[in-house]
């Protein structure tokens, strides 16, 4: 019955944006890291190396260039040449659903991208 994963990813796709997944508040940080080629193992990694990001440095002068830099260090298979609003994605759904301290750092984010890139405030 689930033996095609691509139809299981469309089914999570449609779900989550039913739900209104968006850049400000994603559905699920795993769908969004599924849908650029990442495993379990991306999954895993990225959680743990940002938070060990946060814990362990001064990141409150991050801008979104550092972090695409750094998840580009992180893991270059899946996030090369990645959007700037996949990493506005994901630094939102990770301050909201596993990191609190990355909450400010990545609203500042998402505020600063809104305003470099004429977006209206959602």
């Amino acid at each position: 019955m689930f033996g095609d994963v691509r139809l299981q990813g469309k089914i999570l796709m449609e779900m989550a944006t039913f739900l209104g997944d968006s850049y400000v508040k994603p559905v699920s940080i795993a769908l969004v890291i599924q849908d650029l080629g990442g495993t379990e193992e991306t999954f895993s990694n990225v959680l743990a190396k940002t938070s060990q990001l946060v814990n362990m440095n001064d990141i409150s002068q991050y801008t979104l260039a550092d972090f695409k830099a750094f998840y580009q260090k992180l893991e270059p298979e899946v996030f090369d040449g990645v959007n700037d609003v996949i990493i506005v994605k994901i630094l939102n759904g990770l301050s909201i659903m596993y990191i609190d301290d990355l909450y400010p750092i990545a609203k500042n984010i998402t505020l600063t991208y809104q305003l470099d890139n004429k977006i209206p405030g959602i």
